[in-house]
């Protein structure tokens, strides 16, 4: 039997609350995006190892609106992914998506790397929403508001049944992100508590009875990295699925932190752990702890899936309005609008994840068009910490400007005249410092500028996201345009 050794995470870079589910030799799994679109990207593996995405839930803006909300922390929180009757659900919340602060919704698609329905609005309260098929093909609905309840759900009207409340939690806080599960005759709670921070876990409780009472597990938590100097910390929010040959495996979120005290800037990134459920309670990875490398069977990988995608997952935040990006051969055109990436509302940009500490990336602009604005490369986190470098065009003066943002703070650091009407921009990372430069005509890096790392973490700028790398446009007014390529 061929084993591989794989290193988590399996999705790296901003990938959190993963979700999966398996059709026959075939697994799909999807994460959070919050702010982002397109939204609910789907992946697939043979083997667990190797993933490839083919899709997203939401792709047509039409299908919902994301908050525009400054700083940038709502959006599409926790979707759950399942495959019921020969149909695909996923099930979700857009947060801040109505004054009540929630709104979840159900959508669903026959072909998962296609396209998906309308949603569905649900009227239930909470986060964190997944959806359960007993034995006898009544579905349920099971949510987070203050503890998890469980409701009957018509997967096709949406419509619920009264609100059972079915869990506490084990006695630590923020018990959330349920998920259910049926085997032997017991139906098991698997939920994350503890906060989404250094202190996140998984406990898990059964019952008989589906409504309860759920007896928790004794070894509860049942897998945490807390308390502990493993390379991956915060672990937790996951979803189990078992393969052909039996073996029950989990998905989670855990984050890579830099440096003490701890600070993480890649976001939460999805791991894969084994899970031993010959005992009547699951034994989750090393002794509770999620392992940096596992061992894989990749026998069932196909050459085509064994490939990494050349293409990284291009999104915009808030909504891919066609009036202000248009896909191109080898890049986009940009149709610039007032909106910079310190205000609220949709732009002019394309982002792609940060995937690793050392990474680096690079993009053309051609900004003849552009006469009064700027178009440049940018590092990040929300609309109140970022780092970019571009090129700024006025009536009376073209220069190349690197700026700053950390907070409320702001900094022009370097301001160079450029003459070219096209410059290509470069962007290295290391786990410490972010450097940005100019390329010149031989090919050749001139720095433009740098900024620590530590303040585009998660710690100083908050919310749930993680360090995105993009091509940007704003200008006075219309009519002007920016061609990138190569990024």
């Amino acid at each position: 039997m061929p084993m591989r050794t794989i290193t988590n995470p399996i999705l790296p870079g901003f990938h959190p609350d993963p979700s999966i589910c398996r059709v026959g030799e075939d697994f799909y799994l999807v994460t959070s995006t919050f702010e982002y679109f397109p939204g609910l990207p789907i992946y697939h593996s043979k083997n667990l190892a190797d993933w490839q995405l083919i899709g997203h839930g939401l792709s047509r803006p039409e299908q919902l609106q994301l908050p525009t909300k400054n700083p940038n922390a709502f959006g599409l929180y926790a979707p759950t992914l399942r495959f019921i009757k020969d149909r695909f659900y996923l099930v979700c919340t857009n947060v801040g998506a109505n004054e009540g602060g929630e709104g979840n919704f159900l959508i669903w698609t026959d072909d998962i790397a296609g396209e998906w329905s309308d949603p569905i609005w649900l009227d239930t309260p909470g986060i964190d929403p997944t959806i359960f098929a007993d034995d006898d093909g009544q579905t349920y609905y099971l949510g987070t508001h203050k503890e998890i309840y469980l409701r009957t759900i018509d997967l096709a009207s949406g419509d619920l049944g009264p609100r059972q409340n079915i869990w506490t939690g084990s006695g630590a806080a923020d018990p959330e992100g349920p998920h259910l599960y049926k085997k032997d005759g017991y139906y098991y709670l698997l939920i994350s508590e503890g906060g989404t921070s250094y202190g996140h876990m998984l406990t898990m409780a059964r019952s008989r009875s589906l409504t309860g009472p759920y007896e928790a597990c004794p070894n509860n938590p049942v897998m945490t990295n807390r308390g502990t100097n493993l390379p991956l910390q915060a672990a937790g929010h996951a979803d189990l699925v078992q393969d052909t040959k039996g073996n029950w495996w989990a998905v989670c979120l855990a984050v890579r932190p830099i440096s003490y005290p701890l600070r993480h800037l890649l976001g939460r990134e999805t791991c894969l752990l084994p899970v031993d459920w010959s005992n009547p309670w699951p034994e989750f990875g090393e002794e509770g702890h999620l392992p940096e490398s596992i061992q894989v069977d990749t026998a069932a990988a196909p050459k085509e899936t064994q490939k990494k995608s050349s293409k990284p997952d291009y999104v915009t935040l808030f909504e891919w309005d066609p009036t202000l990006i248009e896909e191109e051969p080898h890049g986009f055109l940009l149709h610039p609008n007032q909106t910079g990436l310190s205000d609220q509302g949709k732009l002019a940009a394309v982002f792609q994840r940060q995937t690793a500490f050392d990474q680096q990336f690079q993009a053309t602009f051609d900004c003849r068009q552009l006469t009064d604005g700027q178009a440049g490369l940018t590092v990040f986190l929300n609309a109140t910490h970022h780092y970019e470098g571009y090129l700024e065009k006025t009536a009376s003066s073209q220069q190349l400007v690197f700026r700053r943002q950390i907070g409320s703070l702001w900094k022009v650091e370097k301001k160079l005249t450029y003459a070219a009407d096209t410059v290509t921009l470069q962007l290295s990372a290391d786990k410490e410092t972010y450097r940005f430069s100019v390329v010149d005509e031989q090919g050749q890096a001139q720095p433009l500028g740098r900024g620590e790392t530590k303040y585009l973490t998660t710690e100083v700028g908050g919310v749930f996201t993680g360090i995105m790398v993009g091509c940007y446009a704003s200008a006075s007014s219309s009519q002007q345009t920016v061609h990138v390529r190569d990024f």
